[in-house]
């Protein structure tokens, strides 16, 4: 297997289920499910930031693996949600609610998962791009229905539900960092980008580094704790001093910057590092 392969599967592979807390093991079935739900709102967005980095040709072998990994991890975890998965550390799903919303994804996923591997596999349309974020547009809200469907499931009576919120949000900065990187990808490949793409990386940006806030300082009003450990604050501060230059490139490009195949690449690795350090955030929270 080759290093970048092997880079990628330790980069998405999700940790050991964490020890069961004192609550018990419903709890911890309860934060995991909302963790990995929260990462497939992420992995419908590194799908397509990767196939769009691809076709640019920023480091098109590394993303194309990139996507591909992704597609085979939504794949598994979408499963292993609704029926379980010892490995994913994950018990099948009973809730009606939260079944009905996972079939919304089933139903939007073998169509987005055969538009992106085409496009990475080098399938040459007509502005190729337009489709595929449309659907990334699409599986984003689904999978998003599912978090707040767990989420108000097992956040009445089971885990407080201010724990809930918080998993939830600190799970929803994986997704905005993927988020952001696709929308630059977009704003710097298509004919279009002067006009849709750059206002898009503005408010997700902005998203993220309102929610980071909220996340180091709490927002009671908005159900969201502050960190509850020194190992959740130390992570978040290494987040704030990572996105230091990777926002402000971010902000640049939607204020108008051009960047070419070799500055987005170096951007997405930029990414990935702050992506690792946020994901190593969500998993303690997971285990509080």
């Amino acid at each position: 297997m080759r290093p970048i392969i092997v880079l990628i599967i330790l980069l998405l592979s999700p940790a050991l289920p964490a020890a069961a807390p004192p609550e018990g093991e419903e709890w911890a079935q309860a934060m995991r499910k909302i963790n990995l739900a929260g990462r497939q709102r992420m992995l419908s967005q590194r799908i397509a930031m990767a196939v769009c980095l691809t076709r640019f040709g920023a480091e098109p072998e590394r993303n194309a693996a990139v996507a591909a990994a992704a597609e085979d991890l939504f794949a598994r975890t979408l499963a292993g949600l609704r029926s379980g998965d010892p490995h994913l550390g994950l018990e099948a799903e009973n809730h009606a609610s939260v079944l009905a919303a996972l079939d919304a994804v089933d139903a939007l996923w073998p169509g987005y998962r055969a538009a992106a591997a085409a496009l990475r596999e080098g399938e040459a349309r007509a502005d190729p791009l337009t489709a595929l974020r449309a659907q990334a547009g699409h599986m984003l809200r689904a999978t998003d229905t599912v978090v707040g469907r767990l989420e108000a499931v097992y956040g009445e009576g089971l885990i407080p539900p201010d724990r809930a919120t918080t998993v939830n949000v600190a799970g929803r900065q994986r997704m905005l960092i993927q988020k952001a990187m696709m929308e630059a990808c977009f704003a710097a490949a298509t004919s279009e980008r002067e006009a849709s793409h750059r206002p898009e990386v503005a408010a997700t940006t902005s998203l993220f580094e309102q929610s980071l806030a909220d996340l180091l300082i709490g927002n009671e009003a908005g159900g969201i704790v502050p960190p509850p450990n020194a190992e959740i604050d130390i992570r978040l501060v290494r987040v704030v001093r990572l996105w230091r230059w990777l926002g402000a490139d971010l902000d640049a490009l939607a204020e108008g910057a051009d960047m070419d195949a070799s500055q987005l690449a170096q951007l997405a690795r930029a990414a990935e590092m702050v992506l690792v350090t946020m994901n190593e955030a969500v998993s303690l929270y997971e285990a509080l």
